[in-house]
């Protein structure tokens, strides 16, 4: 008859378990207690432990995809878009004009909101001009949109062929403020984008020249791009306070 090995431990680590006849031997439970006595038990069971959080952790990581910094986007989202900084250049938010679009995806959610401004009297070479703007959100849920967002943005992706590009600091993970080239566009825009975490922002401001409106001689089209002076720092200033808004 074979019988069952002795467990040893060490010299400071209490009595072990002796081996007894069936009718005398220890219960169940005084073996279990035994056991978790003795060092090597408490090892190889953190080692297990630890290996599971870790495993689990990793998979949480992948699964979760990138951080969308506690923004809070929905149907009301057009309707709480504040615009503080330009309004009150260009012309109080006409409300009556908004236009709101939303998709929804597993992987991707993209909401635009389009505004008009009652812009008050404002011309450009003599011709009426009217202005509007446009905030675009994307929820990036699965994969993170900085390695492709610098393509995006030279691309035409965002309306305009050959853009300026310039870093604006102090916005988001990284931003960037788009604009028309200076070649004679009659409508033209400035568009500021924002990247923080997996959520990509864009807001945008659009200046539209009437050319059928009254008005004197003809004139060089350079001179009929809308009047963006300031304009630029005024986005800035609302597209931090947007941001605010959005994670509230």
């Amino acid at each position: 008859m074979i019988s069952e090995p002795e467990l040893v431990g060490g010299p400071e680590e209490g009595p072990r378990p002796e081996l007894l006849d069936a009718d005398e031997g220890p219960t169940l439970g005084e073996r279990v207690r035994a056991l978790a006595r003795l060092p090597w038990v408490w090892a190889v069971g953190g080692a297990v432990v630890a290996s599971a959080l870790w495993a689990g952790g990793l998979y949480a990581f992948r699964d979760q995809g990138p951080d969308q910094r506690g923004y809070r986007i929905s149907a009301e989202t057009c309707d709480r878009v504040p615009l503080s900084a330009i309004s009150g250049k260009l012309g109080e938010r006409d409300r009556a004009t908004d236009a709101f679009d939303r998709s929804d995806d597993p992987a991707f959610r993209r909401t635009e909101c389009h505004m008009g401004l009652k812009s008050s009297g404002a011309r450009t070479a003599g011709r009426v001009t009217t202005y509007a703007a446009e905030l675009l959100v994307e929820e990036h849920l699965k994969t993170d949109p900085g390695p492709e967002l610098g393509a995006r943005l030279t691309s035409g992706r965002y309306g305009l062929d050959d853009p300026v590009v310039s870093p604006v600091a102090g916005l988001g993970d990284r931003a960037f403020l788009v604009r028309a080239p200076e070649h004679g566009y009659v409508e033209a825009d400035v568009r500021l984008v924002v990247q923080d975490g997996g959520v990509v922002l864009t807001l945008s401001v659009t200046g539209n020249v009437d050319l059928n409106s009254d008005s004197p001689d003809p004139v060089d089209p350079k001179e009929l791009n809308p009047d963006y002076t300031g304009v630029p720092k005024l986005m800035e200033s609302d597209m931090r306070e947007l941001m605010a808004v959005l994670k509230k």
